[in-house]
This record gives structure tokens, sequence and C-alpha cells, in this order.
């Protein structure tokens, strides 16, 4: 789930106009999730401070229970940094 919830914070940041890196990712798992049965994802932009984005998620079932939700902190980068090898990204920080 949290691969899941990722991915969606991901798709979030094309509609916030943002490159960003997960620096921080936290599940509240409410109910167990099932394979192969449907769940509606949510996810929003809480709050923004400088190059920290609050990002929110909540998973329901199909009546509208919550099963999973989510808090993260994604950082603003800029696009060299997916441009920077490994190797070099380790040696700046």
């Amino acid at each position: 789930m949290a691969t899941v919830v990722d991915d969606l914070f991901g798709f979030l940041l094309y509609t916030v106009g943002e490159l960003a890196v997960t620096r921080h990712l936290d599940l509240d798992y409410l109910a167990p999730v099932q394979l192969d049965t449907p769940y509606a994802l949510h996810a929003e932009l809480r709050s923004r401070d400088g190059r920290k984005l609050h990002l929110g998620a909540r998973i329901e079932d199909a009546g509208g229970h919550l099963v999973v939700t989510a808090t993260a902190l994604f950082i603003v980068v800029d696009v060299k940094h997916f441009l920077q090898s490994p190797v070099s990204a380790r040696r700046q920080a």
C-alpha cells in the first residue's frame, strides 16, 4: 500500500505543478486491504511551507469506509535532481 500511496502522491504533484521527492511517508491501516477489491483513492495538498509540500491521502472501500489514511512530506526539487547520478547525489548530501 505504501507504493500505491506514494504513486498516488506522484500523480497529485502533476496537478500541483511541482517536481518533488518523498521525504517522509506515514500510513495508518484502519482495515484489511484485500486483493481483487476496488478502492477509491483520494489525495490532497494540505499545506506548503517553502519547498515543503504536506500531502494527505485516504483510501476507501466501495462502501465509503476508510481503509488507509496517509500523510507525507515531499520536497520540491529542480529538474537537475533527476539528472544526477546516485553517486554524485550522495556526495552533495
